[in-house]
């Protein structure tokens, strides 16, 4: 029975993250029916940090609704603006990222039972920080997402969850292909001109 679940999950996820490299606001209503239905599989298998990553996921992205939606391009009515960290940025969101894996990789491992407490926190830090980098148009997101691709994927083999090894693997290639197509877009808006630098 879950593994029809995780199928419906993965398809819906596999959509919404293409939704999202190509700048399209469908992609948060999409992603918001994936959460659901990985919520039901992450309790199931025991990967409790992204149990609960989800509930963040479902907060994310309503907000990822709403800021899409407020920061539309003018002559493209279903795709947002993008932008570019500054350096500052980059080290707070690194500084509080470290804290909150430290925070989960400690309480999963002393006071669960989750299968990989560290790998698990690790990669929900990532996801999560990413995931809210994608709600603030953030062009970085996509770095850590193929980061977090890369490590679900390797966790799910060993979880035996192979759909969702299969997803992921192609979700790093979309990553790659969405970060590739985001810095496009800020090359041909003279919005992002003078951040490419900092790309």
């Amino acid at each position: 029975m879950i593994i029809y679940v995780e199928i419906i999950a993965a398809i819906l996820t596999l959509w919404s993250v293409y939704l999202s490299a190509k700048q399209h606001t469908y992609s948060w209503p999409v992603g918001l029916l994936a959460i659901a239905f990985y919520t039901v599989v992450f309790f199931h298998v025991r990967l409790y940090a992204d149990l609960c990553l989800q509930a963040f996921f479902f907060i994310q992205g309503v907000m990822g609704m709403i800021d899409w939606y407020k920061h539309k391009e003018s002559n493209e009515p279903h795709i947002c603006k993008i932008e570019v960290l500054t350096w500052s940025q980059k080290f707070i969101y690194l500084f509080l990222s470290s804290i909150l894996f430290a925070i989960s990789s400690y309480l999963f491992s002393h006071y669960t039972n989750a299968a990989a407490p560290y790998i698990d926190s690790l990669v929900a830090t990532l996801s999560l920080t990413a995931n809210y980098l994608l709600v603030r148009r953030k062009l970085e997101n996509w770095h850590i997402w193929i980061l977090a691709d890369i490590i679900y994927t390797g966790l799910f083999i060993y979880k035996g969850m192979y759909v969702s090894a299969s997803l992921y693997f192609i979700l790093f290639g979309i990553a790659i292909k969405g970060y590739l197509d985001w810095k496009h877009h800020l090359k041909t808006h003279r919005n992002g001109q003078k951040n490419l630098n900092s790309i």
